[in-house]
């Protein structure tokens, strides 16, 4: 009865380990997770500022050849 107790402790404390380090796991994982979304974003930013560079520069190139026909 008695080694049948301490098995049971011995269990019980093992599966309390295990999900402290699966808890650990998620932490780390959600960090990394967060941190590739981050970079992700400001890749995005940067390639819509450069888009919005280069079609405000063509419709100012179209803009300038409109005036000249006009004029």
């Amino acid at each position: 009865m008695r080694f049948l107790l301490i098995a049971m402790l011995v269990a019980v404390s093992a599966a309390c380990n295990t999900a402290q380090g699966v808890k650990k796991d998620v932490v780390i994982g959600a960090e990394k997770t967060g941190e590739a979304l981050h970079k992700g974003g400001e890749a995005v930013g940067e390639a819509l500022q450069k888009t919005g560079e280069a079609v405000g520069g063509a419709l100012k190139k179209g803009g300038e050849a409109v005036q000249k026909v006009v004029d």
